[in-house]
């Protein structure tokens, strides 16, 4: 902390110089407290350096635990046996001492700041924005602490002295009662969404969804303040009352536009912002898609390097139901090749446990990203810290919460409902999109996995890949739907393979259909006008040019399109037998939702849910062979791990901290 910094400098002069002319002297070469925040642009500047924290935690060590403490990925390295990968934690882990030592950097920062806001000269309303900033950044910082930490110490003015290290931990209500009270008044100070230009900056639906979040929090364990189930539904209700925000109707859409810079406050709220790529000199970047993406070598400089640190449970991948978009978005369907140009291998459609968990994080694409070159070492990638549809499902949480009841169909309707059309496509513009696509000829014969195409019916953009059975038959084993489309009128052709054409030179090995039958060119030429009609064997060179074999039945499939009339993700509230099992529902729907947006460990403490359903994923591993040590976070959770360890290099300094339950 600079303040820290600068008085241990006078503390050592003044043991070799005189005290009082040195501090009778102002030093003109040194910035402190006493000579900035003078002005303005030094207040927006220290702002600035209270966002900071913000991507200093998130750049990195977050990032290295956001997808590994829950129920929704895991490590994806057999040999890591220490440490927070594999939730065996001490009170020396460096990614918990780097979080906990820059949240409390950044509430110093703030501190400052707010003790010297009213120094310099300026227009009341511009100084009123920069509080609410502060204000609200502080008690995020402090939300961050009690819900991963419990009773901390609650600093709200700066540190005076190098000696004010013991600081008592604060009971975590009157913690989160601070948050609540320091949000309050940030709502009333930054300005409204649509009078600012990104999600980087506070405006005051990040105010109001954010106090929402932690009024669910304590309403839920630790705490467990039940009241606060009835505050949490007035915040999510400002927020969609104010009448700005809106879903974007592509789920897959939020996060391109993160990936590409671009900012859509109408779904995302409020980011965190990364500039330019590792090498540039700024170190303002981030590692979104690079510690936890499709692993990809960097071989293909348009995807990028990652590093693929972080598999998906199958519990995550089985909870998406038929149709479900967000499916493989947030889990890939394919590897890349470590090759220039990457291919795409596909996943099988249905896949078993263990092939289910081989599968990476593909939330945020680095083929999509726009800043060049994609380096390991970081990117300009936001990340998301609050989207309207966690305010939709926070709303209905907070009504169910109040009366521990299913909420009425027309709440529903307003608000989970509208997070599951988006997510079965019901809220795009060409909703007339393929649905399936079936294989009633799995044809045999083929050598490789045959060119997929779809045309006609009036729309475009439908793409799917077929894969192939190694063995045996060497039939097609399935096809995999890429992308709907979209403004079909009619059921669109969908076409296995490539048709033989006349006057086409051939090569070797290629394969080709005519006539509902699969034939390879054995030796190369250029195709006559006589096509190959025979069931086995070789053509005739003289009669067709190349020499085409037979090599079996051509594949067949069907295309079926969505039906417009059904809304296939709503639900109602007769499909909830009771409060409990409408909650279980909300569980997995956030899950599958906000899926490795840093927030499940945080919700399942809060749940109650932690212990037992880290246990459950050991079970869920145990038989699946060598993918079983996706489990070992699970193996090693214990009753403790709700709560991180206060690190070493507190407890070191400060000798009235204590350590939380079990460390």
């Amino acid at each position: 902390m600079k303040s820290k910094l600068y008085i241990s400098l006078v503390a050592l002069v003044c043991v070799v110089t005189s005290c009082t002319k040195f501090l009778d002297t102002v030093p003109k070469d040194t910035i402190t407290s006493l000579n900035y925040y003078e002005t303005e642009q030094q207040l927006n500047s220290a702002l600035a350096g209270v966002f900071q924290t913000l991507t200093k935690i998130y750049a990195h060590s977050f990032q290295g635990v956001m997808s590994l403490d829950g129920d929704e990925g895991f490590y994806n390295r057999s040999a890591q046996n220490t440490g927070i990968a594999v939730n065996l934690v001490t009170t020396s882990e460096s990614n918990v001492t780097t979080v906990w030592t820059a949240l409390y950097s950044g509430i110093e920062r703030a501190n400052l700041l707010l003790a010297n806001i009213n120094k310099p000269t300026m227009a009341e309303a511009n100084r009123a924005v920069i509080r609410g900033e502060a204000l609200f950044l502080r008690s995020y910082f402090y939300f961050l602490l009690v819900s991963y930490w419990g009773d901390v110490p609650l600093l709200l003015e700066p540190t005076s002295s190098v000696a004010q290290t013991n600081n008592p931990r604060t009971p975590s209500k009157e913690v989160y009662e601070q948050i609540i009270k320091d949000m309050t008044e940030a709502e009333s100070l930054v300005p409204g969404v649509g009078q600012v230009t990104n999600a980087g900056h506070i405006n005051k639906s990040a105010v109001r969804g954010m106090l929402a979040r932690v009024c669910l929090y304590m309403a839920g364990d630790p705490v467990k303040d039940v009241s606060k189930y009835e505050m949490a539904k007035i915040w999510a209700k400002k927020v969609i009352d104010d009448g700005y925000h809106t879903l974007n109707p592509d789920y897959r859409q939020v996060f391109i536009n993160m990936s590409q810079d671009k900012y859509d406050l109408k779904e995302s709220i409020w980011e965190v912002e990364f500039y330019g790529y590792s090498s540039d000199g700024f170190n303002a970047t981030g590692k979104v898609g690079i510690h936890y993406g499709i692993s990809h070598g960097g071989q293909d400089p348009n995807y990028g390097y990652s590093f693929g640190y972080v598999a998906i449970t199958p519990k995550l991948y089985f909870s998406y139901t038929k149709g479900d978009l967000r499916r493989d978005w947030n889990i890939a369907p394919y590897t890349l090749s470590s090759t220039n140009p990457a291919t795409k291998t596909y996943w099988p459609v249905y896949p078993t446990a263990a092939q289910a968990s081989q599968r990476h994080v593909a939330k945020w694409r680095r083929e999509y990203e726009t800043v060049y070159p994609k380096e390991q070492g970081g990117n300009s990638v936001n990340y998301p810290l609050l989207r309207y549809a966690d305010v939709l499902l926070m709303y209905a949480e907070a009504v169910a919460g109040q009366n521990a009841t299913i909420p009425a169909q027309d709440i529903l309707d307003q608000t989970v409902n509208q997070v599951r059309r988006r997510a079965f496509g019901n809220l795009l513009p060409n909703r007339e999109m393929i649905d399936t696509i079936t294989i009633s000829t799995a044809g045999t014969g083929y050598t490789s996995a045959p060119v997929v195409t779809i045309s006609g019916g009036g729309g475009t953009g439908g793409a799917a890949v077929a894969t192939v059975a190694t063995s045996g038959t060497r039939a097609l084993t399935a096809i995999y739907l890429e992308n709907s489309g979209g403004n079909y009128n009619s059921v669109p052709t969908i076409t296995i393979g490539e048709s033989w054409m006349p006057n086409v030179l051939y090569a070797v090995g290629k394969q080709v259909y005519n006539a509902n039958k699969l034939y390879t060119v054995t030796t190369a030429g250029t195709a006559t006008t006589t096509p190959p009609t025979q069931s086995s064997g070789a053509s005739a060179a003289a009669t067709t040019g190349a020499v085409f074999t037979y090599a079996g039945v051509q594949a067949k499939a069907t295309i079926t399109l969505s039906n417009l009339s059904v809304f296939k993700g709503d639900v109602k509230t007769s499909d909830f037998a009771d409060y409990g099992r409408f909650m279980e529902f909300i569980k997995a729907e956030r899950s599958r939702e906000f899926a490795f947006e840093a927030m499940r460990k945080r919700d399942l403490v809060r749940w109650g849910d932690y212990y037992r359903v880290m246990k459950q994923i050991a079970l869920d591993f145990a038989p699946l062979g060598s993918r079983a040590f996706g489990g070992k976070a699970g193996e090693n959770t214990s009753e403790r791990d709700v709560l991180w360890p206060i690190p070493d290099a507190e407890t070191t300094v400060n000798k009235v901290i204590g350590q939380n339950p079990g460390w």
